[in-house]
């Protein structure tokens, strides 16, 4: 077990095998399915502004159809247009 230190928080979390947001610390990754708005299945507990940082960055890529560093550069408008047509807003 090792400990990661979060620049956004200035908390330290838990490392978990497998499990990598954008910003290089640990996070829990959910499938597109359960993470889409209307979603049968849908994922409790998470931060819903911001369900794409749960994605794999396979899955980002693929739902996205750009890399995380690309989506992360643009206005935060741009962000909402393609999340919406992702149905993550």
């Amino acid at each position: 077990m090792s400990f990661i230190f979060s620049p956004e928080s200035d908390e330290h979390s838990e490392s978990k095998p497998g499990t990598e947001n954008v910003s290089g610390s640990s996070q829990t990754t959910y499938s597109y399915d359960q993470l889409k708005s209307k979603s049968e299945t849908p994922v409790t507990g998470i931060d819903f502004k911001k369900r794409e940082t749960y994605l794999s960055n396979e899955e980002f890529q693929r739902v996205l159809k750009m890399p995380r560093a690309t989506f992360y550069t643009m206005p935060k408008r741009k962000h909402d247009m393609l999340k919406r047509k992702a149905d993550l807003l």
